[in-house]
């Protein structure tokens, strides 16, 4: 793939990533720990073996930004509150001394003789070719294919995007410019923006004006993506593969005339907005008052989606520390575009038209096209590319010439696209970082909200020790463990599972009930209702691991707050049995209504709750029965076994997260989603509309 750095369709192995990821149980952030020692000691590895120092690979600026879509890229910033504010002035004259270098090098052709600590161009020296009155042969010039005209390497260095080592490894030949090419394309020259659609029902791919002319989306729709196309380099020609300017594109007849101001006001991105003399970036321009902020901002988030912010002068992508530094771009901007009240997604979602979508978040749901090698919007009511609980992986990898689809990672297990490609692009679907509690391990994605304990799959066979060792010793990414543990992970459908928690379709995320009412994505009383028929079946669960937990525990972990644990304590019990002073036994619930230790409404939605998720608990077993067993053993009497059979007496006490119908449990239940992850159920809630401003 040109510009996404995909192979050759069922072609060879990937190139090589050269990407250092962070050592799990290596030379980690896990390594000091007196608990980490005994997570080690229980997975049957040697103390000594595990902190051995695993092989690090060069990490080139590139990698370490590989992640700067949506918010995640706000909680990796550092920067101090005296570097992140940059005045008009001071970003205008940096770059104002960088254009002027800029245009003597053009006219000059003059190049840095010394790598290393000082760069000098030849004009500040001798003359090329001569040295004590001698004539000797001139080095060549050591350029780049930035994203409208060659970038010199101290440009690169410079910029913070190439480190000197590597200079001095092309001044000495021991890297070619093709290789840092290939390895910088995302902050050179690749085009990442959205190309076109790809329709779900006929297969096919189809570009934006097209699908204006067959009445498929609306004409202010493609229009805006044609705006983060010209913003972020290039007019994508799917027919052709190829990529022009806004220019080139209306001749061709590749976009409509009437698009050609909107257009060439956002292809400034890249070109850079006149001010005087001055070129000045999207932000710069801004600043100036040259370009209406909601505009602009909307500009801004497509670059950083697509790669970073574009530097006009040096033509090239800088990941957003960078931009902050050299005054292209503050913070508070930055958090200004992706703040959680206001509206700020500036791009229309295709197939609902009335939402608005970060870019970053239209980018998670493309598919890449083998054929065209790019990034195409799915069109349609499968959502094959839409994340759910319903299914582990989504469809991320299609070729419009066979009509196959397939995931990322068997894409990238057939040799479809390569292994960089494959990385980068799983960057887009999942944030995976390791955690560790109580000498546990575990696996966890910030995007998908899921969770794989190592511990556990190395003693279900999921993953080997040999695998483990692999990521250990840096021959698999992170990434790749995780995908594999995806893969082999099999979890049925748990029938008798309460509501564990709530799918949240604004984030494609599975989060706790807790973390859903304080989204206002549940109402209080219901999510106590949800957590109340968790503590009564078994648990608090955590929706993350489907783990379940005792109040306190749950308490400590953030999945209930205090109020909620105060009135959710005789719940507990009935799964657990009721106390009393002097009893040999813990009492069941229908004892302990006789014995007045708990209300008749309490009681008997308890046992509603504990019929309808599978069979009433003995406390005495520790396990399910039948309400027939319940009978035969005097669990539960026949007047109160005939009320839970009549689902007319059942309470409607709950709001459906959805639809905001009131609802009993058994039909909540009925409308939840199976968790592919944990096998337990999930409430779908439901999705805020963001209209633009």
């Amino acid at each position: 793939m040109a510009e996404l750095g995909l192979g050759q369709p069922r072609g060879g192995a990937g190139k090589a990533f050269q990407e250092k990821e962070t050592v799990l149980f290596g030379n980690g952030s896990l390594k000091n720990s007196a608990k980490h020692s005994g997570a080690k000691k229980a997975l049957g590895l040697s103390v000594d073996a595990w902190d051995a120092p695993a092989p690090r690979r060069d990490q080139g600026p590139e990698h370490k930004d590989q992640r700067d879509f949506v918010g995640a890229q706000l909680s990796k910033m550092r920067i101090s509150s005296g570097t992140e504010r940059f005045s008009q002035s001071t970003s205008v004259e940096h770059h104002s001394e960088a254009s002027e270098r800029r245009s003597i090098q053009n006219k000059n052709a003059t190049f840095p003789t010394q790598i290393g600590d000082k760069y000098r161009t030849s004009s500040e020296q001798k003359a090329p070719g001569q040295i004590q009155g001698k004539s000797v042969p001139s080095a060549p010039i050591l350029e780049f294919q930035g994203l409208r005209h060659q970038v010199p390497v101290r440009d690169l260095v410079e910029a913070e995007l190439l480190n000197k080592n590597i200079a001095e490894q092309l001044e000495k030949g021991i890297q070619t410019v093709s290789q840092v090419q290939n390895s910088h394309g995302k902050y050179l020259n690749k085009i990442n923006s959205i190309a076109g659609l790809y329709l779900e029902a006929s297969k096919q791919k189809i570009s934006f004006c097209a699908a204006v002319k067959e009445g498929i989306i609306e004409s202010s729709v493609a229009l805006g993506f044609l705006e983060a196309q010209a913003a972020t380099g290039y007019i994508v020609h799917m027919q052709s593969g190829g990529k022009c300017t806004v220019l080139e594109a209306i001749e061709s007849g590749l976009v409509p005339l009437e698009f050609k101001e909107r257009l060439l006001q956002a292809e400034k991105g890249v070109t850079g907005y006149l001010h005087g003399a001055k070129t000045l970036s999207i932000f710069q321009a801004m600043d100036s008052k040259l370009l209406p902020r909601q505009t602009g901002g909307r500009l801004l988030e497509a670059q950083i989606a697509t790669g970073g912010i574009i530097d006009p002068v040096r033509s090239v992508r800088l990941p957003l520390e960078t931009a902050c530094k050299q005054g292209l771009l503050n913070r508070d901007t930055v958090q200004s575009l992706y703040k959680v009240h206001g509206s700020t997604k500036g791009f229309q979602d295709p197939n609902r038209t009335a939402r608005t979508m970060h870019y970053a978040e239209l980018m998670r749901l493309c598919v890449v096209d083998l054929e065209g090698n790019y990034l195409l919007l799915p069109l349609g009511t499968r959502r094959i590319s839409t994340p759910s609980p319903a299914r582990a992986c989504t469809i991320s990898v299609v070729d419009t010439s066979t009509k196959s689809e397939v995931t990322l990672y068997d894409a990238f297990l057939k040799y479809y696209i390569e292994r960089q490609t494959y990385l980068e692009l799983s960057a887009l679907q999942s944030q995976w970082r390791e955690t560790v509690d109580e000498s546990q391990y575990f696996l966890t994605d910030s995007n998908s909200g899921r969770q794989f304990s190592i511990n556990d799959a190395l003693s279900q066979g999921n993953i080997s020790q040999t695998d483990l060792n692999k990521y250990r010793d840096g021959h698999i990414t992170l990434t790749e463990l995780a995908d594999m543990l995806s893969r082999r992970a099999t979890v049925a459908a748990n029938l008798n599972s309460p509501v564990a928690g709530i799918w949240d379709p604004n984030v494609c995320r599975r989060i706790s009930v807790l973390q859903a009412m304080r989204q206002n994505l549940v109402e209080r009383l219901t999510a106590t209702r949800l957590l109340e028929a968790q503590a009564c079946t078994g648990g608090i669960t955590d929706p993350a691991t489907g783990k379940k937990y005792s109040i306190s525990e749950a308490l400590r972990r953030d999945l209930i707050d205090s109020e909620m644990a105060a009135g959710i304590q005789k719940s507990e019990q009935a799964c657990r049995g009721f106390l009393q002073p002097g009893a040999p036994a813990a009492f069941p619930i229908a004892k302990a209504l006789r014995e007045n230790l708990l209300s008749p409404d309490l009681g008997h939605r308890f046992l509603e709750l504990q019929y309808v998720t599978g069979g009433l608990v003995d406390p005495h077993l520790q396990q399910r029965i039948s309400l027939e067993d319940a009978l035969k053993t005097g669990l539960i009497d026949d007047q109160a076994a005939q009320r839970l059979k009549d689902e007319k007496t059942h309470a409607r006490n709950l709001v459906c997260p959805k639809t905001k119908q009131k609802v009993t449990y058994k039909e909540a239940l009925a409308r939840a989603i199976f968790d592919c992850h944990t096998g337990l159920r999930l409430l779908e809630a439901a999705e805020h509309c963001h209209a633009l401003g």
